[in-house]
């Protein structure tokens, strides 16, 4: 019997044109944006989503982790985290590439790597999904923020008036502007605010720095390296000031150059190499300064009476102002997400300003009923993040390798697995703290 040898090789050559193809494709040169974000907006938004207020609280940081340790282990920790970044954002790149899809959400990620790797990890995929976006529809940042810059507000005010308001009512009042910043639905159109609040945030730290400088800084009596219940306080206020993982996706996957959020230097590295630089100094020169007797932020040791201590009260209340928009964008987006194919078209927008806005209401109303509630939340904090920030891109790389990608004798997995147990010590530290924190607060004499 006779072979058709030119349609044999037709079959060939389109099979491997088809190989080809799938190698050859690109989901960064796939995905349509309406409104893309800048890398320079793009870098905005990572450097405002790890840097807040908490920057002042660096020297208290160091403090605990001494003056040598805290340093590099500030490195190393920033170093940590965009490792991290980097396994989730490479892994989702690589199942986007192999299923031919342009883009994956932090959720959709999980899900699809389990759904690639063992059978047994399959059921898992659709548990973790779902874990990440009910904690990504929490909106804690925001909760905590309403409380902090009413509070604050109420401070300032109250302290140098003759007005004696409930802090409900300062609360109630950061509610008017906040509305208009909340219904901002494009994450381009965020990057003034997060601008603007990055550009307050550096002025607290120049006043700051004027404190700090104001008389000589000490080497006397100053710990060099930590001790076992210090060291606890230093990594996780450390490693967490760097976070800002529920940020990860929505932003990269916003941007018109995605192929510059990671990468040598990539936006990642540079902007944790930048906050690794700026925490130390901060942090060193705090504690040179103030000694033991630091605060927990540093602008509690400055002279509360004086107008300039009072202006940086003032500046971070409007810079964590201007920073909700971004946050909320997460939570908004997921939910959204989620429920969009049941919303006709039509009553797109104004579904979404609607869930904005009872989203808004009901932070306002759990502001105000609970205006201690930054402790509680707290909480919720040092559960989630370690799993959000270390476990699950340690699962990602090491359900999509495994198990023949792990590399030589499977050092991949070691490594994955000394940072998964660290992960348990902050998560386990960090909820010991934090329950003493609430057993404290409602503790009577």
């Amino acid at each position: 019997m006779a072979i058709d040898v030119t349609n044999s090789k037709d079959t060939l050559t389109e099979i491997g044109a088809e190989e080809e193809s799938l190698e050859d494709y690109d989901p960064y040169k796939h995905r349509t944006i309406s409104k893309p974000n800048s890398t320079f907006g793009t870098f905005v938004h990572v450097m405002k989503g790890a840097m807040g207020v908490g920057i002042l609280s660096m020297p208290y940081a160091i403090r605990n982790g001494g003056l040598i340790f805290g340093v590099i282990g500030t490195f190393l920790l920033g170093m940590l985290y965009s490792h991290c970044v980097h396994l989730l954002v490479d892994t989702s790149y690589k199942i986007c590439k192999r299923e031919r899809i342009p883009m994956l959400s932090f959720a959709q990620t999980i899900d699809r790597a389990c759904a690639l790797g063992s059978p047994k990890m399959r059921p898992l995929g659709k548990i973790l999904k779902n874990i990440v976006d009910y904690f990504l529809m929490i909106p804690i940042a925001s909760m905590i923020y309403m409380v902090f810059v009413g509070s604050t507000i109420h401070d300032v005010i109250n302290a140098r008036t003759d007005l004696d308001w409930d802090v409900r009512i300062y609360i109630l009042l950061v509610a008017v502007p906040a509305i208009g910043i909340t219904q901002v639905r494009e994450i381009k159109y965020l990057v003034p605010f997060s601008a603007f609040a990055t550009a307050l945030i550096f002025a607290n730290v120049v006043i700051s720095l004027y404190y700090i400088f104001k008389e000589p800084l000490s080497f006397d009596d100053r710990d060099l390296f930590p001790s076992f219940d210090s060291l606890t306080k230093f990594l996780g206020a450390a490693y967490f000031a760097f976070d800002a993982t529920s940020l990860v996706f929505p932003v990269s996957n916003q941007m018109k150059h995605p192929e510059h959020y990671l990468g040598c230097p990539g936006i990642v590295n540079i902007n944790n190499m930048c906050l690794a630089v700026l925490y130390s100094f901060i942090g060193v020169v705090g504690y040179l300064r103030y000694g033991d007797k630091i605060q927990g932020s540093i602008t509690l040791n400055f002279p509360q009476e004086e107008d300039l201590a009072m202006i940086i009260q003032i500046l971070s209340a409007v810079a964590i102002l201007f920073s909700i928009g971004i946050f909320f964008y997460v939570p908004i987006e997921t939910v959204w997400r989620r429920i969009h194919e049941r919303v006709p078209q039509k009553w797109h927008v104004t579904v979404q300003s609607l869930i904005r806005l009872l989203y808004l209401l009901g932070i306002v109303g759990i502001a105000c009923g609970v205006p201690d509630i930054g402790t509680f939340v707290g909480f919720i904090g040092a559960v989630f993040n370690p799993i959000l920030a270390l476990w699950l891109p340690i699962i990602v790389d090491t359900i999509y390798r495994w198990p023949d990608h792990l590399g030589w004798m499977k050092w991949r997995l070691v490594k994955n697995g000394l940072m998964a147990l660290f992960g348990l010590y902050l998560l386990i530290t960090g909820t010991i703290s934090s329950v003493e924190d609430i057993i404290d607060l409602y503790k009577t004499d």
